[in-house]
């Protein structure tokens, strides 16, 4: 009688867990950080992922030296509040662009920087604000100036500036006033321009740059054209 061997099966070992990938592991590790403790590059990382409660952190941290840097820049309270608030909306906004290790403190300081340079160059170039920067969008022109600046703001001062605007848009050929109304007023593009009135994008453009030059010159100042899409 054959004798069959026996074979006895030896238990299968459980394969180790495969390492974590780099990108993971630092997600693991940005986790396990409590926030008070992250670093400024950390807390952005993790904005980026939709932290919010991170960004409310970095805007803790640097809230008071951005409106510092913007007090000795520009010297006026209000524009320093203002533009406090839209250097954290901008990097809130444009958090992706951050990128990592870069510092922090110096990726947001390059905003604040920019948006400073930009008011006062707004500033010193005229004491008449940029038209888009009136609001004048849906704004009645047919009435009294100073009626329709009332109607539209509160702000004395931007008040006489529309009334101003509009007092002067009365002394242009009516061609160009009619692709200013369209344009910054009805806040229409050239193309839907160029449908409604059968004259071409291109003199349009032509219009909108002459009339907006005639309009400075008999303000006193310069007037900066509005962006206008195409």
């Amino acid at each position: 009688m054959e004798r069959r061997a026996v074979t006895t099966r030896q238990p299968s070992r459980p394969k180790p867990p495969a390492p974590p990938r780099p990108d993971e592991a630092a997600a693991a590790d940005l986790k396990a950080q409590p926030l008070g403790r992250a670093s400024d590059e950390e807390l952005m990382r993790r904005a980026q992922n939709g932290d919010r409660q991170a960004f409310s952190i970095v805007y803790e941290r640097y809230s008071s030296a951005v409106l510092s840097y913007l007090y000795r820049m520009l010297g006026n309270v209000e524009d320093v509040e203002s533009i406090g608030q839209e250097v954290f909306l901008r990097a809130y906004r444009f958090a992706p662009t951050y990128r990592f290790p870069e510092k922090l403190s110096t990726w947001l300081f390059t905003i604040t920087r920019n948006l400073a340079i930009n008011n006062a160059r707004r500033r010193k170039r005229s004491p008449v604000r940029n038209l888009t920067e009136l609001n004048l969008e849906g704004v009645e022109v047919s009435s009294d100036p100073y009626q329709v600046a009332r109607a539209a703001t509160d702000k004395i001062e931007t008040q006489e500036e529309i009334a101003r605007v509009l007092a002067a848009l009365e002394e242009l050929p009516t061609d160009q006033k009619e692709v200013i109304v369209l344009g910054v007023f009805q806040d229409l593009s050239y193309a839907e321009m160029e449908a409604i009135t059968g004259t071409k994008a291109v003199t349009l453009r032509s219009r909108m740059f002459h009339g907006l030059r005639k309009l400075a010159k008999m303000m006193g100042t310069d007037l900066d054209a509005p962006q206008v899409e195409e």
